[in-house]
Order: C-alpha cells, then sequence, then structure tokens
C-alpha cells in the first residue's frame, strides 16, 4: 500500500528530472540495475529522454511489430437473438517486444524484471507504449475489477512486455435464422489495430493454444461446439484531419452553411482513395441452439392440436355446436402458443422454419373447419344425389356441382328414350330405298284387339309393306321416315348394334356427408405425416 502511495510522485520527479538535464540520462548497466529498487529502475527506464511512449517500438527495417495475442474466455451467456448481441467475459493477453525496456541481467529468478498489477498496472501502462487494440464489433466493454481495475502489465528482462485485461464485453453476432430453431450461429469476437496499419504493427495469434475456454462452461440456450481463429487485414478509410476554416456561423446564414457541406464533400471526394490496411484477429465461437426446449413448448402442443382438430371428423355431421367449438378452440389456442414462442425474436424479411410449421398447421386446423361446414351444408340438402358409380371421383362431382350433375343425368336419359323408340322398328329400309316407308291410306288401318293400328299390336309394330317388287298405288302414301344409327349392322335379332343405356345409382346427402368424414379421417393424418417428414428432414440437414 505504501508502495503504490509513493510509486506516483516518484515518477513525477524522475520525469521532471530528466527532462531538466537532458544529459543525465546515459544507459542503465547491468551493476546498476541490481543494485537499483524496482520502482527506481523503472523511471529510470521510461525517462523521458530515453523512453518515448508515443513512437512503437523500434524494429528491423520495414518490418511491422508483431504483437501477440491470447484469449481466455471464462463465460459466454445472454445470446440474445431480438437483440443481436452476446455476452463474453475474457482474459485478453497481449504480448510484444521492446527493446528500450532491455536489461542485461534478470531481476528477478523467474526472469520477470516488474510485474505490477491493478492500479500499478495502469501507471506503469500510462508510461510505456501499448498497442491500441479496440474490438470492432464491440457494443459496450469494461475492464472488471472490485476495488482496482485487473489489469496486469509484466516486463521481462529481455524487453519482453506482456499486458493481461480481464473484460466484460458485449459483441453484436449477427445472426442467421431461417432454420430457427434448428439454427447454428457464428459468433465473431473481433479484435483490430486502431492506431498503426498492417506496415507498421501486426497482430498475430500465439501459436499454441491461441483461445481456451473455461472446461466449466455451460450455456442455457445454446451449447459450444468448436472455436476457430483467423488472422485477417481490413480495408478501411484513411481521412485526413484539418483545422476548420469556416468563419463563425450566425442563426439564419444559409449560404455559409452549403458552403460548409460543399467543402466537407469535396474534402470526402478527395480522400475516398486514401485506404490502408489494418491487422485483424478473429475469434468465431461455433454456438448451437439447444432445441429441447421448442420441441417440447412448441412442437409437441401444436402436433397435439392438430390432431385434435381432427376429433370432428367422429362427430356427427349435423353436430354443429360441438364441431364449431371444437374447432374455433383449436385454432385460437395454437395462435396464442405461436405468438409466446415467436415474441423473443427480431422482425426479419425472410420466412423462418417456425413460421413454415405455423402456416401448415394453422391451414390443417382451418381445413377441418372448411370440411365441416361443406359437410353440414351436404347434411342439410334434400335431394338425392344421382351417381354415376360410387366412387371419389363420381361423389365429390356430383357434390360440388349438383345442378350440372342433375342435367347430365337428365340429357343421358332423355337419349336414351329417344334410341328406345327409335330402334323399337322391326324392319328398316334398305339402303336402295333411301330409308322410304310407304304407309297405306288411312281407310285401310283399323285397330285390333290389342289397341294397335291395322291389326298390330301397337304403333311400335308398324312395319313397311313396301318392297322392291311391288308397285304403290294410287291411294298410298309416301313417307320418309329416318332410321337413326342403321350403317347397315345388324344384330342378332335382327336389330341395329346400339350402345347399352348409362346405369345411374343414388345416395341420400347424409350417406354422401357421412363418406366425406370417413374419407377425412384418413386423408388428414396421411397428409400431416408427409408433412413431418418433409420438414424434419430439411432442419436436420
Amino acid at each position: 500500500m505504501l508502495l503504490g502511495l509513493l510509486v506516483p510522485p516518484l515518477l513525477l520527479a524522475a520525469a521532471a528530472l530528466a527532462q531538466a538535464h537532458p544529459s543525465s540520462c546515459p544507459p542503465v548497466t547491468a551493476e546498476e540495475a541490481a543494485s537499483m529498487g524496482t520502482s527506481e529502475l523503472l523511471m529510470k527506464l521510461t525517462a523521458n529522454c530515453r523512453y518515448d511512449k508515443w513512437q512503437r517500438p523500434p524494429s528491423e527495417p520495414d518490418q511491422p511489430t508483431r504483437v501477440h495475442a491470447k484469449v481466455h474466455v471464462y463465460f459466454l451467456g445472454a445470446i440474445e437473438a431480438q437483440s443481436l448481441k452476446f455476452t463474453a467475459h475474457i482474459l485478453l493477453m497481449f504480448r510484444w517486444r521492446d527493446p528500450r525496456l532491455a536489461l542485461p541481467t534478470p531481476r528477478t529468478p523467474d526472469g520477470r524484471l516488474v510485474s505490477s498489477m491493478g492500479g500499478q498496472g495502469l501507471l506503469l501502462r500510462d508510461k510505456i507504449w501499448v498497442p491500441h487494440v479496440y474490438l470492432s464489433n464491440e457494443r459496450e466493454s469494461v475492464v472488471m475489477g472490485a476495488e482496482r481495475k485487473d489489469v496486469r502489465i509484466t516486463l521481462h528482462p529481455d524487453g519482453r512486455v506482456e499486458q493481461a485485461l480481464r473484460m466484460k464485453v458485449t459483441l453484436y453476432c449477427l445472426m442467421n435464422l431461417q432454420k430457427f430453431p434448428f439454427d447454428q450461429q457464428q459468433c465473431p469476437l473481433m479484435l483490430e489495430s486502431w492506431t498503426y496499419n498492417s506496415s507498421e504493427l501486426q497482430l498475430q495469434w500465439e501459436s499454441t493454444r491461441p483461445v481456451t475456454v473455461n472446461s466449466e462452461l455451460l450455456l442455457t440456450e445454446y451449447r459450444l461446439i468448436d472455436t476457430r481463429t483467423t488472422s485477417t487485414e481490413d480495408t478501411a478509410p484513411l481521412l485526413t484531419a484539418s483545422e476548420p476554416t469556416h468563419p463563425r456561423l450566425r442563426p439564419n446564414d444559409s449560404t455559409v452553411v452549403l458552403e460548409m457541406m460543399d467543402e466537407e464533400e469535396r474534402a470526402l471526394e478527395e480522400n475516398e482513395g486514401l485506404r490502408a490496411n489494418f491487422s485483424r484477429l478473429e475469434i468465431r465461437f461455433h454456438l448451437a441452439r439447444e432445441v429441447g426446449h421448442y420441441v417440447m413448448d412448441y412442437f409437441m402442443p401444436s402436433i397435439l392440436l392438430v390432431a385434435m382438430s381432427w376429433v370432428s371428423f367422429w362427430l356427427d355431421p349435423n353436430a354443429i355446436p360441438g364441431r364449431t367449438t371444437l374447432g374455433t378452440s383449436t385454432m385460437l389456442t395454437f395462435i396464442t402458443l405461436t405468438r409466446n414462442t415467436g415474441s423473443a425474436l427480431p422482425k426479419v424479411s425472410y420466412i423462418k422454419a417456425t413460421e413454415v410449421w405455423f402456416i401448415v398447421c394453422t391451414a390443417f386446423i382451418f381445413g377441418s373447419l372448411l370440411e365441416f361446414a361443406f359437410v353440414n351444408t351436404i347434411w342439410r340438402r334434400k335431394k338425392e344425389v344421382p351417381l354415376k358409380k360410387v366412387n371419389s371421383k363420381y361423389i365429390l362431382k356430383s357434390t360440388l356441382t349438383p345442378r350440372m350433375a342433375r342435367r347430365q343425368l337428365q340429357s343421358s336419359l332423355s337419349v336414351g328414350s329417344e334410341l328406345d323408340r327409335c330402334t323399337s322398328w322391326p324392319h328398316q329400309l334398305n339402303q336402295s330405298n333411301a330409308n322410304q316407308l310407304t304407309v297405306h291410306s288411312m281407310d285401310s288401318l283399323h285397330i285390333g284387339n290389342g289397341g294397335g293400328v291395322g291389326g298390330f299390336d301397337s304403333c311400335d309394330t308398324l312395319t313397311s309393306a313396301v318392297s322392291a317388287p311391288h308397285r304403290l298405288d294410287d291411294d298410298c302414301l309416301s313417307i320418309q321416315i329416318p332410321v337413326p344409327g342403321d350403317q347397315g349392322g345388324k344384330g342378332e335379332a335382327g336389330q341395329p348394334d346400339l350402345p347399352p343405356k348409362p346405369s345411374f345409382t343414388t345416395m341420400t346427402p347424409q350417406e354422401v356427408a357421412k363418406w366425406i368424414d370417413q374419407r377425412s379421417r384418413l386423408w388428414f393424418p396421411i397428409a400431416f405425416l408427409l408433412f413431418n417428414a418433409l420438414y424434419w428432414g430439411f432442419v436436420w440437414i
């Protein structure tokens, strides 16, 4: 404690003495270093006549000053997707060589010249050159420490300097949430030189274990898969600073304001081509989200809600209160569940995996409501549904378009009756007579016992008495009657070959409604299983 109070006045006095007597700064010899105390030796080494803290350490010609870095991660937490940031507690260590601080002999048995921590470390850091390195994706950072800041500076006799800082940092992490909550994120920690470009200062990772992680590190929502280190260069513009030449502005002097804007734009255009590369070190934390919470709290309940909406298929189609209440309650419950899950996510422009799940599950629940409305509408119909065949195609066609189906049925039946009437004649005229039928005068016709005409059983048995050798009498009347479908072909009994009459059957509306419910019990689960196979295959690839 006493040493901490005495070091600052001694350092200030030594600096003033060195400035007053520049010739009193000879090189420090090994004998002098061995006889001096730590504070005295430190003041000798960092005297203004001997050491300039604003100048980077000398190096080989055309070679940058090399600064080696190492990071130890104590804790990772508070990875927030809403604000795209994460928090980390780290120990940041830098190592470089400064020949101006070298001594011929070691001062301590372990090879260290001096090691200062806390407030003394901050004082020593203010006396020597340290690299200005910043976190380029930093949101906020602070050097940790209760009474004193956790800063340590270690000087070695060969001129090596080691700096260690324990920090709490909040960093930005740009996340891709397309596969949320089955996503994996790459959250970076980027160190970059601020003052010197890559030709003057080069950041490098330590050759052995540049990044270490606390072995007992446990995360709540993520798991740390691995860490990757890279060393790159970042290109940034260099803007030259100049003294402002603008006159003092008056409140309403718009002309001067416009001149200022024009000069600033010209300055930016002139300096646009002045760019430099700055050394950068990067750590990427490969994080994978734990999906157990979302499976148990979102996906499983939503699957049960979708399956619950299918219970209405087993209820009576006329059970309006029960089926309506079941469908609306499952829909509202599912929407509430989805809102609670997505409240912690940012509003992004692309579609996330959870939104695809929400859309499809909503479609299934809403589809069960539509199916009930359709079935109940059919149930309340009065007329039977005519069907050509009892299968899905004709039942749905006749149900969806009942008027068109009845119209087609009536036209088919009318065509069949006309064919019956036209084909009931026992004989047809041959092609040579051009389908002519000769009928004698009405006086020669008489009604027989069977009610027929001219002794025939019915008017359908009226035949042609005209043959090739016969001649027509004067009292005969010649009538031309077209015979449809006659191409000279005859059936087994002398009748023409005609298409079979269409056969139709009918179903009551109640039978059709129950038939649709029975098919829905099978179609809806199969479609949902196919969707699950595609969805889970996509998110796990």
